[in-house]
């Protein structure tokens, strides 16, 4: 016959008891556990943020992945990832020497090479090349008493203008080529 209990009063047989402090440990031992696991890991963390920090070295951020309509130009410029962007040279002025006409004297021609000092500015640097013997020679020249291979560069050389050319010692007529090319230049 089984246990009857007095009315108000909760009765737990022996077994039952038991196997709710076995559960009821199991919970325990696992929240514990798990404690243990999360202070080693974040210590783990403290202590490699410390070394790295020690010898001068900040753990990276992490990365974010921008879609890439969001990104900026200076991403989008692969015409596989954005076939609309423009198949344009969009880097700017040149700023490497070229030929851009020829100085002329009795006879004697020397190439006028020349750059744009800088971008939106109207100054240029200008230099020629002696023809004499076997050896070129850069020699620097001047436009109305300004060098034009100074720092702050002259002004544009046109045609008919009187250069002077150190190397000579004397001033030669200017000839400029035609070589105004349409060019993309995004900053304008």
């Amino acid at each position: 016959m089984g246990k009857k209990c007095i009315p108000g009063v909760i009765c737990i047989e022996n077994m039952t008891l038991f196997i709710l402090l076995v559960i009821l440990g199991m919970i325990i031992y696992m929240f514990v556990s798990n404690q243990r696991l999360a202070q080693g890991q974040m210590q783990g963390q403290m202590q490699g943020q410390m070394q790295g920090q020690m010898q001068g070295q900040v753990p990276p951020p992490p990365q974010i992945h921008v879609p890439l309509s969001y990104a900026p130009m200076s991403l989008r410029k692969d015409t596989f990832n954005d076939p609309y962007a423009p198949p344009l040279k969009m880097t700017g002025m040149n700023m490497d020497y070229s030929q851009i006409g020829i100085l002329t004297r009795d006879g004697l021609i020397l190439p006028l090479m020349g750059r744009q000092y800088r971008s939106g500015r109207d100054k240029w640097q200008y230099y020629t090349i002696s023809n004499s013997g076997n050896l070129n020679t850069k020699l620097p020249v001047s436009v109305k008493g300004k060098s034009c291979t100074s720092e702050y560069g002259c002004d544009q050389i046109m045609n008919g203008d009187q250069v002077y050319v150190e190397g000579y010692n004397n001033t030669f007529n200017a000839t400029v080529y035609e070589t105004n090319m349409f060019s993309y230049i995004p900053q304008m």
